[in-house]
């Protein structure tokens, strides 16, 4: 049954979905105990398990407490929460649906008010910032048209919404499904949204809306498995809405899984493709949401010719860097923390894993004595891929007006509107201040030769 024709039972099925929790949920407080986001926010003192409670309260039809919505409102998605829950639940799940719940109860207004602005500024920077760095024939990549099969793909390839900013990440996805001989199909933008927006807000009917067409869109493939680059939607799909989908409707349409975890299940015959030495020494950006996607990259970069990974003991905490925007100064003492510990290591290179880090730091290298890529530019580089990183050029370039000038040909053969593309410019590179600038007193490292 498709998920469209029977939307009105969405948010019966999340008060079900909490109903489970509550009767499994022993109000320990374990969960509350692992999360490394209670003392920066504030609430490491309260009680743990007064606050489970709450937050347990707060989704099955309650109010919560003040600490319950702090946290709620804290949770940065990393995860600890879940081997730390001896009771079959899953933490990071219950904490999000009682920020979803905290928000739809707060204030006044539409639901739809709170979520559509930031929507829109990410649907308009997307589009812009993908045209700005491919031009149409190389952009056609991520919206190919169907083509009738006579079997389905082996996998759906889903960027979500934000990957297309940095182009060269997904695209060097593409080239290595493409050199393993994968049949696979590209879905994703803004038009199939996994829904966070919506969800974050507490907006559940749109949520449903746009998740459960998207889903019916991937399953329209008929593939059995939808590999996800976006951790943000690996949670959003994986853990929220396709839950809901089997519950209402008695079978998921397909497996959802992180794209790395694929990628290192073909680790072997990646080895065999190997074609260049890649001679740096690499530290990782990591992110602990899907311990899984860590594992994967330690091994796809133990099958690189010359890359050494060298550990640093830092702090691993958020989905990516944007979950952790609501605490900016905690953010930018645990990035700064980490790039005073790369330098220390003597590494040459700090590798990003995810999208929206990326985008965060990858100018951060400059005047340092280490360089910043994303990890798939490293193993695309063995395996024979040239890739540049276009981002991080327009965001050295820094002034808006250069930027337009510098991409003017592709401003032109895109047929963009400049009030918008500099529109999409400032809300993406016009702040200032970045969680990747060295801080007051903090010496700046020396370039690599």
């Amino acid at each position: 049954m498709s998920g469209l024709t029977d939307a009105d039972g969405f948010i019966d099925t999340f008060r079900a979905r909490g109903a489970a929790i509550a009767d499994a949920c022993t109000r320990c407080g374990d969960c509350f105990r692992a999360c490394p986001m209670t003392g920066p926010a504030g609430i490491g003192t309260a009680d743990p398990a007064q606050t489970a409670g709450a937050i347990v309260d707060l989704i099955t039809d309650g109010d919560g407490n003040a600490e319950a919505i702090a946290w709620s409102e804290a949770c940065s998605g990393s995860g600890y929460c879940i081997p730390a829950c001896k009771h079959g639940i899953n933490p990071r799940f219950m904490v999000q649906l009682a920020r979803g719940f905290a928000r739809r109860n707060a204030g006044a207004g539409p639901l739809a008010a709170r979520w559509r602005q930031p929507f829109q500024t990410m649907s308009r920077g997307v589009r812009v910032l993908s045209r700005l760095q491919m031009p149409p024939e190389i952009l056609a990549r991520f919206a190919p048209p169907r083509e009738a099969r006579a079997t389905p793909p082996d996998i759906v390839f889903y960027t979500g919404c934000n990957v297309l900013k940095t182009p060269h990440i997904a695209l060097l996805c593409l080239d290595i499904l493409d050199l393993l001989g994968v049949e696979y199909e590209v879905m994703g933008g803004v038009g199939q949204c996994c829904g966070v927006y919506q969800y974050r807000a507490g907006d559940f009917d749109t949520n449903n809306k746009i998740a459960y067409a998207t889903i019916d869109g991937l399953a329209s493939s008929g593939a059995a498995t939808v590999l996800s680059w976006c951790p943000s939607c690996q949670i959003s799909l994986g853990e929220v809405s396709l839950p809901n989908y089997e519950m209402q409707f008695g079978a998921k349409p397909f497996d959802f899984n992180p794209f790395l975890g694929f990628l290192a299940g073909h680790a072997d015959r990646l080895a065999a493709l190997m074609k260049r030495r890649v001679e740096r020494k690499i530290a990782l950006h990591e992110r602990p949401v899907f311990p899984e996607a860590m594992d994967a990259v330690r091994k796809l970069l133990s099958i690189i010719p010359g890359a050494e990974l060298v550990e640093i003991d830092v702090p691993r905490i958020g989905t990516q860097a944007n979950s952790l925007a609501q605490l900016p100064k905690f953010k930018r003492e645990l990035v700064q923390r980490e790039l005073a510990a790369v330098a220390d290591a003597g590494v040459t290179t700090l590798a990003t894993i995810y999208h929206a880090c990326h985008r965060d730091i990858c100018d951060a290298g400059e005047g340092r004595s280490f360089e910043i890529v994303n990890f798939m530019e490293i193993l695309g580089e063995g395996l024979g891929f040239d890739s540049t990183d276009l981002y991080k050029r327009l965001k050295l370039i820094g002034d808006i007006d250069d930027i337009i000038v510098e991409t003017a040909p592709l401003i032109e053969a895109h047929r963009l509107d400049l009030d918008t593309v500099r529109d999409a410019l400032m809300a993406e590179f016009g702040a200032k201040a970045r969680a990747s600038e060295p801080g007051p007193g903090e010496p700046v490292m020396p370039s690599r030769g």
